[in-house]
């Protein structure tokens, strides 16, 4: 990659940087704590909840960006860091703080589809069988329609 391209990129960054930080300063500014009745503390509570969530994702965001600035002084923006091959420039150009190509980006993605499911979900794989479904009729013979005590 030319000079000119990373100085690009670096601008890029630095720019993406100082919005990110101001954005990180407005959220601080709104976590104030307000008194009021249930009902307001539960919306406040909510919107607590709301703007921990953006402030862990913008501090994500740094975290690559100053990783990407790392690459950038190192020579080592836009090597792939699983296979070391050079990432296409319209892949960065899409997602500049990008670490991968595009094959083995992909790769990883098939590859996290084959890991059980009770490790990546919050129902801890729990699936759908004869024991834990309800029926949608009731046999003609019973009045009871039998249920799960799982579900229950």
């Amino acid at each position: 990659m030319d000079r000119e391209l990373l100085k690009q990129f670096e601008n890029l960054f630095l720019e993406l940087k100082k919005q990110t930080l101001n954005e990180l300063k407005l959220e601080e500014k709104n976590m104030s704590w307000e008194k009021g009745d249930e009902i307001d503390q539960s919306l406040e509570e909510r919107e607590r909840a709301m703007n921990l969530k953006l402030l862990g994702r913008h501090s994500f965001m740094l975290k690559k960006i100053d990783g990407a600035l790392f690459k950038i002084k190192n020579g080592t923006f836009g090597i792939c860091e699983e296979c070391d091959g050079e990432i296409e420039i319209n892949r960065l150009r899409a997602r500049p703080v990008a670490t991968q190509c595009i094959a083995c980006k992909e790769e990883e993605e098939r590859t996290e589809g084959q890991v059980l499911y009770e490790k990546r979900s919050h129902t801890h794989g729990v699936g759908l069988n004869n024991s834990n479904v309800i029926p949608l009729h009731a046999e003609r013979d019973s009045n009871v329609i039998q249920m799960s005590a799982e579900i229950f």
